[in-house]
């Protein structure tokens, strides 16, 4: 996993790219303007992994913890 990115529309999500920046300064962690997931923005706190996998949930505390272990099974 080299980059992660979260759109800027989806505020939600706000919280989990600070953490996420913060606590893996080797992976490349941006918001973008828009990164083409309307549907998906509108309805949950969601992130874009190496420019292909979606990562999707209910609250912001969930995506949080799918990121970090993801992040911690790719680093194994």
């Amino acid at each position: 996993m080299k980059k992660i990115y979260f759109c800027k529309e989806n505020d939600v999500s706000k919280k989990v790219f600070k953490h996420i920046k913060e606590k893996y300064p080797d992976i490349t962690v941006k918001r973008k303007g828009c990164i083409g997931e309307c549907k998906t923005c509108k309805r949950c706190p969601f992130s874009l992994i190496d420019g292909k996998k979606i990562v999707k949930c209910d609250t912001d505390d969930e995506l949080y913890a799918k990121l970090n272990k993801q992040i911690l099974k790719k680093a194994k």
